[in-house]
């Protein structure tokens, strides 16, 4: 690479610190060629610097370059930093169809390793020191407004292969102020953050060094043996007067030979998880009396997934324990990070849940040795306990919700349980997207090329992780195969271009003015005849509920900021130029292709959603 790399650092007029600060950065590094830009001033820090950043990337589309360099103007290289290094990572990102490489990041999601120094992220914040890919310049061009967006979060969204590298080559400067970000002129918070998130790294790439020594010829031999007579000593805890839960769980393990199946009953006590804790030592004192190498615990709210194989989980106990795994689990309800692994197993920094652990010799005196507090549960103190967990991917295992628990009292709401493994089973869909080139990932279409389609037109509008089979689906942050659309700004597709607009808790994100624009442009790309659905919390849903109890889980529910009534929406549909406009209710449609389209809330029982939410549909006159 003989030409000088392009760094564009942006620069307010008015901060000349900083200015001779990124210059003195640069100064003698002849392997760039600094461009200090004038940053578009904005009564909203982070707005003005996607403007300016936008600007950037508009010119650089017409240079047509490969890539470029950007850089805020707190910079500053690290020890770490050379040109070659610098340049081994811009080849290594090329090469996997990189979208963007950062020098340092302040915070990431979901790291994960693919070659020797450098980690694919969900999720980033810190744009100091940047690089660009070509194959990103569309994704921001598509993204034009007339205000702004914070630049990392948003690239954190329409940029689906992103990387770090570490030891990382860039931080940022602290000036003791921050033009994009108020929270960050605390003293020495921002360097927290950096080396905070570079330990991280650090320790996640040993963990895979370590978990890597393990040969090839091993693996084969523990994923090929002969499991046909193994059997799992299982022990499953369980209060004597919780019949339902007794009787479910052992139809989970009917016809289930390689469970060697004991129901132990529960250790009493006031605090729950203590006698939880308890239970789980009589059960690894048992397991260490009897000189198992290990034992599989359970809770009496455990439940088979459709992933479940004997054969598999068998190899995997055997490969985690050759591991040197103190624990696997067959399911978690969170964690923060993890490593993938040979086998389908996968190293966790910790988690929630011990509705199915195997736990393994090497654990056993460390866990009967352990202090265990009021304040402690058993979930928290095993992660902060055991340094080699394991977990199996895909989980095997998840808790039945039944309305109440023994233990941790947070989980006695509404479909709490169910949302925890949601929530880790969403994360976890990350961790193979790192390992997928840019073919195999789900790519968005764009608003061109689905028109350029056959058969009827469907627009869905902040869809999130609603995507139908079919339609255009789009969303401001949007998920994979997901094409970005601010509904905010003018939709970039011509008149009378769908038959079909569906948006499902959308407009609460939207106060009356704000509200109009958007209907006007629906209707203005809708075809004549065409219809638009709405499906929005009732403002009047509040007079017909019960108790406080509804109300202030109803109110919780309510992350957005507004409420309408369907009267006003009706209005303003009539305001905007629709006919035919009728309430109904989200789960009926006269239109074949808007029927059966609504997510509704999983977490809700669904008469419960219908009392709480209306659908109103709307026509474009002919």
């Amino acid at each position: 690479m003989t030409e000088k790399l392009q760094v564009y650092a942006v620069n307010l007029a008015a901060r000349t610190e900083r200015r001779e600060s990124i210059i003195g950065e640069f100064e003698g590094r002849d392997e760039f060629e600094l461009h200090i830009v004038p940053a578009i001033e904005h009564r909203n820090g982070p707005y003005g610097l996607w403007q300016t950043f936008y600007g950037i990337v508009e010119e650089e589309e017409r240079r047509g370059s490969e890539f470029f360099i950007f850089c805020e103007d707190d910079h500053a290289f690290t020890e770490a930093y050379s040109r070659d290094t610098l340049l081994h990572y811009i080849r290594l990102a090329q090469s996997l169809d990189a979208d963007l490489l950062s020098g340092g990041m302040s915070v990431c999601r979901n790291p994960v390793e693919v070659a020797p120094g450098l980690f694919w992220v969900n999720w980033f914040n810190g744009m100091q020191f940047t690089v660009i890919f070509r194959r990103c310049y569309p994704k921001i061009l598509a993204a034009k407004t007339t205000e702004g967006y914070a630049v990392d979060i948003q690239l954190s969204y329409l940029a689906k292969r992103k990387y770090v590298m570490a030891p990382y080559i860039s931080i940022q400067r602290e000036f003791g102020y921050s033009d994009a970000t108020s929270i960050n002129e605390e003293e020495g918070r921002v360097t927290r953050f950096f080396q905070k998130n570079e330990s991280l790294l650090a320790q996640l790439h040993k963990v895979r060094n370590h978990y890597s020594a393990i040969s090839p010829d091993t693996l084969r031999a523990i994923m090929s043996a002969d499991v046909s007579r193994a059997f799992i000593p299982t022990y499953v805890i369980n209060l004597p007067e919780r019949t339902d839960r007794l009787e479910h769980i052992r139809k989970e393990f009917e016809g289930r030979p390689e469970f060697d199946l004991h129901i132990v009953e529960a250790s009493r006590h006031e605090i729950g998880a203590i006698g939880l804790w308890q239970s789980i030592c009589r059960i690894i004192t048992e397991a260490k009396e009897s000189d198992e190498d290990f034992v599989l615990i359970c809770e009496d709210d455990h439940f088979f997934t459709e992933a479940y194989n004997r054969e598999r989980l068998l190899h995997q106990i055997m490969l985690a324990g050759a591991m040197g795994a103190q624990m696997l689990s067959g399911g978690i309800g969170d964690f923060s990070n993890l490593v993938p692994l040979p086998g389908g197993v996968a190293w966790i920094d910790r988690f929630w849940c011990t509705q199915f652990i195997v736990i393994y010799r090497n654990a056993y005196d460390l866990i009967l040795s352990a202090p265990f507090s009021l304040r402690d549960v058993a979930d928290e103190k095993l992660s902060a306990l055991l340094t080699a967990k394991m977990v199996t991917v895909p989980f095997i295992s998840e808790q039945t919700d039944f309305g109440y628990s023994d233990i941790t009292e947070s989980n006695n709401h509404d479909s709490m349980i169910r949302r925890h493994f949601d929530n880790a089973r969403v994360k976890l869909r990350h961790y193979p997207m790192a390992f997928k080139t840019a073919a195999e990932q789900p790519n968005p279409v764009s608003i061109a090329e689905y028109l350029a389609g056959d058969g009827p037109k469907a627009l869905q509008l902040g869809c999130g992780m609603n995507q139908l089979p079919g339609w255009l689906n789009t969303d401001v942050e949007p998920d994979y195969g997901v094409t970005f659309l601010d509904v905010t700004q003018p939709i970039p597709a011509p008149d009378s271009s769908f038959d079909f607009i569906f948006a499902e808790h959308l407009i609460e994100n939207f106060g009356p003015e704000r509200l109009k624009k958007v209907l006007s442009e629906c209707f203005r790309i809708l075809s004549p005849g065409g219809t638009l659905r709405l499906t929005f919390y009732r403002a009047d849903a509040l007079r017909e509920m019960p108790d406080s109890k509804q109300i202030n889980a109803f109110i919780a529910r309510l992350s957005k900021a507004y409420l309408h009534l369907g009267s006003e929406i009706c209005t303003l549909l009539s305001e905007s130029g629709f006919d035919h406009i009728n309430l109904t209710s989200p789960n009926e449609s006269t239109h074949q292709e808007l029927q059966n389209v609504n997510k509704h809330n999983p977490y809700l029982p669904k008469e419960q959603y219908l009392k709480e939410s209306i659908t109103i549909e709307a026509q474009k006159p002919h």
